[in-house]
């Protein structure tokens, strides 16, 4: 009973030996390499995952200022009409004052030299 005993102990410990030689076995250079593939295929998906957020991010950044720039083109149109309507505006009334002006001098003018055709009338003596 001890030599079975002392057997199946033996028997116990060499299993035991085996399964842990078994568990830690060097990996093979085949294996290695596709743990390495695998770690840089994970590392080069997260880069790409952040590579596309940025790009959608920029995208939606370009959009939002093509969107204002349209809108100040419209307004800078705006002014700009505005301004041309203002010109337009101010030279029409300086030209009416001008002509106005203008109008009212040449009527001086004919008064003026009306009196002057005027033969001057002798102030009354007492």
């Amino acid at each position: 009973m001890a030599k079975t005993l002392s057997s199946r102990i033996i028997a116990a410990v060499t299993c035991f030996v085996v399964a842990i030689l078994a568990g830690c076995q060097q990996p093979t250079p085949n294996e290695k390499q596709a743990r390495l593939l695998a770690a840089e295929n994970t590392e080069l998906k997260q880069k790409l995952a952040r590579a596309e957020t940025q790009q959608k991010q920029q995208a939606k950044k370009l959009q939002q200022t093509e969107w204002e720039l349209s809108k100040c083109r419209s307004q800078a149109d705006l002014l700009q009409k505005d301004l041309e309507k203002g010109v337009t505006e101010r030279a029409g009334d300086v030209t009416a004052k001008v002509i106005d002006e203008n109008a009212r001098l040449r009527k001086e003018i004919e008064r003026l030299q009306s009196e002057l055709k005027k033969p001057k009338a002798e102030p009354n003596r007492p």
